[in-house]
């Protein structure tokens, strides 16, 4: 190999990490300042199902809640049960977005899931509840169980660097998981009557 061969190769490496950079640099910001900010535009345009309404909070932010108004009955007595996303550069970047459904302690933060507290008692009514709903429903949901405060989690994928692909997968995801928005109310019924 002579010196200049060596000197093409290495400019044209040196010509590839820095168009690279630039790419991830831009879909970076394309995240930041556009994905964090418009995928609750979009699913008040675009809602994912007709039969609930939501509620699209913590936008701007690298995660996003998304509740449905069935579940508030829960905040008072301190369940806070949502969706939640993350609308990150490294998401963008991948085409891959995950959606959790988690349970959390909407008073004072943190949820304590020891056996026989109030949190795990409403997880396994929870899962009580979708294992009662059937094979059929099962099928439509992808993902699978979580720990501590997921409840469920699921990854879709998406046309990377388009934030309307985004927005339409987590569209999507949560009409495939609709289910879930009966089986909690349903569970949140049965917790806080048995309080």
């Amino acid at each position: 190999m002579n010196g200049t061969d060596a000197a093409d190769e290495s400019s044209f490496y040196l010509d590839y990490e820095t168009q690279l950079d630039a790419t991830r640099d831009a879909v970076s910001k394309l995240a930041r300042e556009v994905l964090q900010y418009e995928w609750a535009d979009y699913l008040r345009r675009y809602p994912p199902t007709a039969t609930h309404e939501w509620e699209f909070t913590d936008t701007g932010k690298p995660w996003g809640r998304i509740t449905p108004h069935a579940w508030r009955l829960g905040r008072e007595a301190g369940f806070d049960v949502h969706f939640e996303h993350y609308p990150t550069p490294r998401a963008l970047e991948r085409g891959q977005l995950r959606v959790e459904l988690h349970l959390e302690d909407g008073i004072h933060g943190d949820a304590d899931f020891e056996d026989g507290s109030r949190y795990s008692r409403l997880r396994e009514r929870i899962y009580s509840e979708l294992d009662a709903v059937g094979h059929d429903a099962h099928e439509q949901i992808s993902g699978g169980r979580g720990t501590g405060r997921v409840i469920w989690q699921s990854d879709a994928r998406f046309i990377a660097g388009d934030p309307v692909a985004y927005y339409e997968a987590l569209r999507r995801t949560l009409e495939a998981h609709a289910v879930f928005v009966d089986v909690v109310t349903s569970a949140l019924h049965h917790e806080l009557q048995s309080e």
